[in-house]
């Protein structure tokens, strides 16, 4: 016997319901007590479990049926006003920590009465993201212009910025190839055929294009080109967005353009047109840098063509120093030997003089005694002369005698002769004696006139030896004198050596450095020469530059005219060559003409 079928009450079919249900479902009754979750709404708790907890410490999945509303509630006062008066379905958005969530909470009524609460949980994510997203799109077309295709190029809408960046509308370009904003050129390459290629296999296209609009007009476009995919991967559509830079390419473009002409030395370009508004601080900043650069140069060039002539006279003025001071060298080297010698040579004489003063030392010494043996001479004359005058009067004392005894002889004859006889023996004794008297008388006179001549020339020799001896004292005064003025000489010839030796060095120190100021001149005119060089140089790159005075001079050359010199300003001092015959001569200035 088949058993009888039961149908399931409506209770049970209702939470069956609810349990098949995709939505998110909690029940709470009327004391805000819940006492029902869905699968759905218990799976998707579960998920935010952990980040609620940080938020809702007594929050827990598992006890969650039971508990009272009031755990989701940082201020569940304000909660149970609202739900108490609630009469009809309520939208509200809850955050906690980190999640978001829509509920919709509809009161269950019987009658008057509130039995329950139904609330439909959503996770907000989605939703807030998709309300990102539109914000963003729409943010998106208000600022840029957007335009999309199909994936062969076929045109299918287009935003009102597209429309008025190229100046078409909507019905002239929907149906229409992409390739109608592209010369034909671009158009038929291969660099265009690969371009969409890239895109149909999802490859994005970002750049700055240059395109054509109505009319042939140029288009400049900063823009990428996005494929779009499907849930597989697939390519669906390609949307661009872009942005119309054209005036910025063409300010940009006119930048480059003045740029170039700088680049040229062109210094009189300037950009008059207004650009962009971001660019055109630029193009006055830049047309003012110009002019200040253009006065720097027309003031670099006045002083590379004063440079150059100055450079020219320097280098002929180092020329002619290195020259004199070549010549200065040589002269004071040969002044160095010729002081080399004149010091030899006062040195031999101061050698000789010392020399010739020992001798006239020894002179004087020699002269010295020589009169000490006069005087001693002297002297032994004295006592010969005094003895001759003893001697004399001895001689006379003895010519006395011979006298007496002459007289007496004399006498003693006369006596003898008186006595006769008796007195012959006497008186030739008396005789005798008389004539030995006469011979001593004789003898004594001889002598004595011998002593006379003897005194007499010993007097003489007395006289002369004293003479001798004044004329020795004179002569030991002279050399004395010849030896003070030798032992002078001497002196001074010394002091004249260390003085000249002195002169030598100097001379010598002088002959290094005038050697090494040669060598520091050659120097200097090797890098005056180079600078010449340089600032000729400086002066053919200066040339490069043409400046506004530049133009209206060349303006107002007839044509094929030859550049005439350029004149000296009035101003401008010509350096002071005074002295140098060289440098007064003007340099040429065919070099400098151009400026």
């Amino acid at each position: 016997m088949s058993m009888p079928f039961r149908r399931p009450s409506l209770a049970t079919q209702k939470i069956a319901a609810m349990d098949a249900l995709r939505a998110n479902v909690m029940i709470a009754d009327a004391k805000l007590n819940i006492a029902y979750l869905n699968p759905e709404l218990e799976r998707l708790l579960r998920e935010a479990e952990a980040e609620l907890k940080r938020e809702l410490p007594r929050f827990n999945v598992d006890t969650l049926i039971g508990s009272n509303i009031d755990i989701f509630h940082k201020n569940p006062s304000h909660q149970r006003g609202m739900l108490a008066a609630l009469q009809r379905p309520h939208s509200a958005t809850i955050k906690v920590g980190k999640r978001v969530f829509d509920l919709l909470v509809t009161p269950l009524r019987e009658g008057n009465t509130t039995t329950g609460f139904v609330v439909e949980w959503a996770d907000a994510k989605e939703r807030l993201l998709n309300l990102d997203y539109a914000g963003q799109i729409a943010a998106v077309h208000r600022s840029q212009a957007v335009i999309e295709f199909q994936t062969d190029g076929t045109i299918t809408a287009a935003n009102g910025n597209f429309l008025t960046t190229m100046g078409y509308s909507l019905d002239e370009i929907v149906g229409k190839h992409h390739s109608m904003f592209v010369e034909a050129a671009h158009r038929d390459s291969a660099d265009y055929t690969a371009f969409w290629d890239g895109l149909r296999a999802g490859r994005f296209q970002a750049a700055e294009f240059r395109r054509v609009g109505k009319g042939g007009r140029e288009v400049w476009i900063q823009g990428s080109y996005n494929p779009i995919l499907d849930e597989k991967g697939k390519v669906t559509k390609v949307v661009k967005y872009a942005v119309d830079v054209t005036q910025r390419v063409k300010a940009v473009a006119e930048i480059g353009a003045a740029l170039s002409a700088l680049a040229e030395g062109k210094l009189d370009r300037r950009i008059d047109v207004p650009l962009t508004p971001e660019l055109d601080k630029l193009r006055v900043d830049y047309n003012e840098a110009l002019s200040n650069l253009e006065s720097a140069m027309g003031q670099v060039k006045s002083a590379t063509s004063t440079i150059g002539e100055g450079m020219s006279e320097i280098h002929t003025a180092a020329n002619d120093l290195s020259q004199r001071t070549e010549q200065q060298a040589a002269s004071l080297e040969e002044t160095v030997a010729a002081l080399s010698e004149i010091t030899r040579g006062i040195n031999e004489t101061a050698a000789d003089a010392v020399k010739a003063n020992q001798t006239t030392a020894t002179a004087l010494r020699d002269a010295e005694n020589g009169g000490q043996v006069v005087a001693k001479a002297i002297d032994a004359m004295s006592q010969i002369e005094a003895s001759s005058q003893q001697i004399n009067q001895i001689i006379s004392v003895i010519d006395e005698i011979a006298f007496q005894t002459n007289l007496l002889a004399l006498n003693a004859g006369v006596e003898a002769a008186r006595a006769g006889e008796a007195g012959k023996g006497f008186a030739v004794v008396a005789q005798e004696v008389r004539a030995l008297a006469q011979r001593s008388a004789e003898a004594a006179k001889e002598i004595k006139g011998l002593i006379t001549t003897s005194s007499e020339q010993v007097e003489s020799g007395v006289q002369l030896a004293r003479a001798s001896g004044k004329s020795l004292e004179e002569i030991v005064a002279r050399v004395q004198e010849v030896s003070q003025l030798v032992s002078e000489i001497a002196r001074s010839a010394d002091q004249q050596a260390g003085t000249l030796r002195e002169v030598s060095t100097a001379a010598d120190q002088m002959d290094k450095v005038t050697q090494q100021n040669a060598a520091m001149v050659e120097e200097t005119t090797a890098a005056a020469s180079n600078l010449s060089v340089e600032t000729e140089q400086l002066a053919t790159l200066m040339q490069r530059f043409r400046t506004a005075s530049d133009a209206k001079a060349s303006a107002r050359k007839p044509a094929k005219a030859a550049a005439p010199a350029r004149p000296r300003a009035a101003n401008q001092a010509r350096p002071a060559t005074a002295g140098n015959t060289a440098l007064k001569q003007a340099p040429s200035q065919e070099s400098w003409a151009e400026f």
